[in-house]
């Protein structure tokens, strides 16, 4: 796909049949927030990912929910696979809800886009934009001190700056309760 030309994508393959899908940004970030609950059994969490097809639900169910991966994963049907998959899944450098005012402040600088009071925004065009901000802004900033393997910093001194500043910037983990299946129908209602 170029961006230049082609239309963001409305639909996903599953089967060699299209379906419709949600494409909103906060759509997609509801997704993610869902897919990396850990709290959330996996045959729950898989029917409620199911939600995002407009006009009905493939009937072959897993890879319906893989083709929802691959759209929050920005990849097309003609894209090729990463050939250099370790085994381990990549490193964490931002969370959408840890660094939600980072991330608003970043697009109200940048493009003076309110994400708050913007009526639609396509998921690709939003991940698009959020990777060409600036490496000043502060969202960028977390990103690259998280990203740094402290193992490569030779200077005793400036290793200790980083770890210092990769201590205020981590990832919290939070204290996660069991949603019941009431709460988590309710939010999806």
């Amino acid at each position: 796909m170029n961006i230049l030309f082609d239309k963001f994508p409305d639909t996903v393959c599953v089967n060699d049949e299209a379906y419709q899908i949600e494409t909103d940004f906060r759509e997609w970030i509801r997704f993610a927030k869902l897919v990396e609950d850990e709290d959330i059994p996996w045959q729950i969490k898989c029917r409620l990912l199911l939600r995002w097809y407009i006009d009905g639900i493939p009937d072959d169910l897993e890879t319906a929910v893989y083709a929802l991966g691959d759209f929050l994963a920005m990849k097309t049907e003609n894209a090729e696979e990463d050939e250099s998959i370790t085994g381990s899944a990549p490193k964490q450098l931002y969370s959408f809800e840890q660094d939600a005012e980072c991330i608003y402040s970043a697009f109200r600088e940048v493009y003076g886009i309110n994400l708050q009071t913007i009526s639609y925004m396509h998921w690709w065009e939003f991940q698009t934009l959020f990777a060409g901000l600036p490496e000043k802004t502060e969202i960028k900033q977390r990103i690259m001190y998280r990203s740094i393997d402290l193992r490569t910093i030779k200077d005793k001194d400036e290793r200790k700056r980083i770890k210092k500043i990769q201590e205020i910037v981590a990832l919290k983990k939070k204290n996660r309760r069991i949603m019941t299946d009431y709460e988590i129908g309710d939010m999806f209602a």
